[in-house]
């Protein structure tokens, strides 16, 4: 009996390298590293996936029959999942959970390839040859004491938050970690919440509100601010109206996003969590609205991205933990669908991927003009330079995005607005990125634009906003601002926190 058992550890451990090989290793081989240290780094990483993947292994080993019918399907959808990740450097994500289950997936005959039909079955093989292993060889009769290892070693070494993170996002946890977060948010969007819409005013004027929720990007980065570097050219030809100095009370997405969209404020932050969003007072005054999404969603916001009329994704297949391109010029076929509608009013959000780290993804080569280049993950191999020089590069890009947005926009009666959610820290105290408490990551970037009709039409509007634009003011502005942008009045606009006033 000991001997049966020390034959399933010792099965259990091929079972983990295995898979780990041929499956949990496509994530690891598209990062970006450079120094032994980094390697290192991530081959830690590697590890802590590998041994998670060992108390699953013994886990599912434990029982023969629940080994031969579960390993072969986990082996099957873990290899489509390898393949896509090696081929088309694509991760699962609720979007494309999503999409699958409404079967509305841009899946098609060109994406199943003669090397993927050999991948599969060459590693399918194996995982039954596996089965057939277990099934012949190694008999115990107390599955219980494998199985219990298995549970409680797998469930302790996933509590821990910085071995969570690296083993969620990793094939095959992915499967189990991406189903539980699309679940949170069709749970969050089924939520009831406080409507804000009764005694509303409507004006009567057709307009288009374009706002755009920016991605870790700091005022003092902008040229058209001051900053050394022009890393805006095409926007400092126009009439922007730039606001250097707003604070931002949460200083990262997932924090900031609620607070930006809801009355929300630093006296009572619940309101994020308890009331809809100013979205659903625009369509209450019949606007079109539409969310254009280059970030994946989270469930402390998916609710307002539902709030829209229509909710468009791009990039449904990128993550933290892809390192190809993704930029936000893939939204201007989105915007201009838009635009097309055949709607009077409209209220368009475009969440952008702005500046988020890696910064090398979010720009073009051709934008790539600050060098040299970050080109490791591990920020600690980075130079300083490297670093700002990939950051301000995304700038360059960003102003490329908002002039585009603004050249679709300027024969329209139409207000542009950009709020950043949160600023980015770089190298300032030794702190790089966001979510950490310092000056730079409190400061988020905001910008407004009027095309020259809504300007006439808004002339006080214009005037009021130059003359508030060296004001300090709270992201707790955005709310009352952009319903006063669209005419729109209620009991819940606060006319003293407008910029337009």
């Amino acid at each position: 009996m000991k001997n049966a058992q020390i034959r399933l550890y010792i099965f259990s451990l091929v079972v983990t390298l295995f898979f780990s090989i041929c499956f949990t290793s496509a994530d690891f081989l598209t990062i970006p590293v450079i120094a032994v240290k980094d390697y290192l780094i991530i081959g830690a990483q590697w590890m802590v996936v590998t041994i998670a993947l060992y108390f699953v292994s013994l886990l599912l080993a434990a029982d023969k029959y629940i080994f031969a019918i579960t390993f072969p399907a986990l082996a099957f959808i873990s290899a489509l999942l390898a393949w896509f990740r090696l081929t088309m450097n694509a991760t699962l994500t609720p979007m494309i959970l999503d999409a699958a289950l409404e079967n509305d997936f841009r899946t098609s005959g060109d994406m199943v390839s003669p090397g993927l039909l050999f991948f599969v079955a060459g590693t399918l093989s194996l995982s039954l040859a596996l089965v057939y292993y277990r099934y012949r060889h190694i008999t115990i009769r107390r599955s219980f004491y494998p199985a219990c290892i298995g549970i409680v070693f797998l469930f302790a070494i996933t509590r821990i938050n910085s071995f969570k993170r690296p083993i969620s996002e990793r094939i095959p946890f992915t499967l189990y970690y991406t189903f539980m977060k699309y679940r949170e948010e069709k749970q969050v969007i089924s939520e009831k919440r406080i409507d804000l819409t009764e005694g509303i005013h409507c004006g009567d004027e057709d307009v288009t509100v374009v706002f755009v929720l920016g991605e870790s990007l700091r005022p003092d980065h902008l040229g058209l601010n001051g900053y050394e570097r022009n890393t805006t050219p095409l926007l400092s030809e126009e009439d922007i109206i730039s606001f250097p100095y707003i604070y931002t009370e949460q200083t990262y997405t997932n924090r900031s996003l609620p607070h930006l969209l809801t009355r929300a404020d630093s006296a009572d932050f619940s309101r994020a969590y308890t009331e809809k969003s100013f979205v659903s007072m625009f369509k209450a005054c019949d606007f079109y609205t539409v969310w254009l999404a280059n970030q994946e969603a989270a469930d402390t916001y998916v609710y307002f991205m539902n709030e829209c009329d229509s909710l468009f994704h791009i990039n449904i297949e990128k993550s933290s933990y892809v390192f190809d391109k993704w930029v936000d010029g893939d939204l201007f076929p989105l915007f201009d669908n838009a635009l097309k509608v055949n709607r009077n009013k409209k209220l368009i959000l475009l969440h952008t991927i702005g500046s988020h780290w890696w910064y090398n993804s979010h720009f073009t080569d051709e934008f790539a003009c600050f060098q040299p280049l970050v080109k490791s993950k591990v920020i600690s191999s980075c130079t300083k330079e490297e670093m700002i020089n990939s950051y301000d590069n995304t700038v360059l890009y960003t102003d490329y995005f908002l002039h585009g947005l603004i050249d679709r926009l300027k024969d329209k009666n139409a207000i542009l607005i950009y709020q950043s959610d949160h600023g980015e820290a770089l190298g300032e105290e030794g702190v790089w990125l966001h979510a950490a408490e310092t000056p730079y990551t409190h400061r988020a970037a905001c910008m407004v634009w009027m095309s020259p009709v809504y300007k006439e039409n808004h002339f006080k509007f214009y005037e009021r906003a130059k003359d508030n634009s060296q004001k300090r003011f709270r992201t707790d502005y955005l709310f009352h601002s952009i319903l006063d942008a669209a005419g729109i009045g209620s009991e819940y606009l606060d006319e003293s926190l407008s910029i337009f006033r």
